[in-house]
């Protein structure tokens, strides 16, 4: 019988979240295109990329989509339970609300995990092929920007600085490295041209000046040209520095982080923005469990309280996860903190109301 009230939960949950998220992203596109119309005509994008752009941007939608789409689905399916009576003849039954929400809440489980992975491999490399399209669509936005100026990185007892990189054939001005031993410098290098070689995977030099200092003997001698590998420096290093955290999936991150740290340079921004994508996938278990809530609390409660309340909770949700994000990039709060923290504050408001509604 039990199996059969779940698969019956299930079934009713699962056909209002397709009606749904559906209505969702087809509400996303119509404002998309009333809002990029004009600029697809100003800037003569072909039809196939158009519907390209909103093929790669669908995953995007569905993300973004997501929270809300559980917590409405959760208010529906228990008010829908409600009004036909359903609840109480069950809880007259002996079934608690508590056995009753337990499938629900499984999914909500679930979907954490369903949330994180589609996040970091579908969504991050749709946004990733989508970009092409949005340069085209904003060709006088900093995204365009084919120059940076005045890069410096800590290396393994060295120091690489660079006056000026060109992004879009991966060269770059002014170029010094100095090598320490603790704080004396032993030798520098200076290039006034490096380029990166694809083929062997090594910065090619030009215009080269050396100056070494062995004890009171110094040595100094130029070169026409050389070519190296910079150890963890590549064009693919310098250029996630031009781009957003969000862009980047989760291992990415972890990665560059990593690299970051060993080259003694900044990393919060970066590390705010991995928690944050693990802090975010879990808001689909929080907004299942507050779903719940919102249903039980007023079992008198129409369509119309239940979905207002839902804005209000969702609309809270974001507030403060992007207040939390904000004060970690400004080293408010470390960066585990400012995420995790709404999480846990949200967590236990539901399960308090959760464990104190009536069974």
């Amino acid at each position: 019988m039990k199996n059969l009230l779940d698969l019956y939960i299930i079934k009713n949950f699962f056909s209002k979240f397709l009606f749904i998220i559906i209505s969702f992203i087809s509400v996303f596109i119509i404002i998309d295109i009333i809002d990029n119309i004009d600029r697809f005509i100003e800037h003569n994008i072909p039809n196939d990329e158009i519907f390209l752009y909103y093929i790669y941007s669908t995953p995007w939608y569905i993300s973004l989509a997501l929270p809300m789409t559980l917590l409405i689905s959760t208010v529906f399916c228990f008010t829908t339970l409600q009004k036909n009576h359903e609840i109480t003849a069950l809880k007259a039954s002996g079934v608690s609300i508590f056995r009753m929400s337990s499938p629900i809440l499984i999914i909500g489980f679930m979907f954490c995990f369903v949330s994180f992975f589609f996040e970091n491999l579908i969504v991050v490399n749709a946004m990733q092929k989508r970009s092409t399209i949005d340069k085209k669509l904003h060709p006088n936005t900093k995204i365009n920007n084919s120059r940076k100026e005045n890069i410096h990185y800590h290396l393994e007892n060295a120091f690489l600085s660079i006056k000026k990189y060109n992004y879009k054939n991966d060269s770059a001005h002014n170029v010094s490295i100095q090598n320490y031993i603790g704080s004396d410098l032993i030798s520098r290098f200076d290039a006034k041209y490096m380029i990166w070689d694809e083929i062997d995977e090594n910065w090619n030099f030009k215009n080269i000046e050396i100056r070494d200092w062995n004890n009171d003997d110094f040595k100094y001698y130029s070169l026409k040209d050389t070519s190296f590998n910079i150890k963890d420096i590549s064009p693919n290093i310098i250029k996630k520095d031009f781009i957003n955290p969000e862009e980047m999936n989760y291992w990415e991150l972890v990665g560059f982080i990593k690299k970051l740290k060993n080259k003694g340079l900044s990393y919060n921004r970066w590390e705010v923005n991995k928690y944050f994508k693990t802090g975010f996938a879990c808001s689909s278990f929080i907004m299942i469990l507050f779903g719940i809530v919102l249903s039980i609390q007023k079992p008198r409660s129409n369509f119309a309280t239940g979905i207002g309340l839902s804005i209000m909770v969702i609309f809270l949700y974001y507030l403060f996860i992007k207040a939390g994000q904000s004060m970690g990039y400004n080293n408010v709060l470390p960066p585990f903190i400012s995420i995790w923290m709404v999480n846990i504050i949200f967590l236990s408001i539901g399960s308090y109301l959760f464990i104190n509604s009536r069974t």
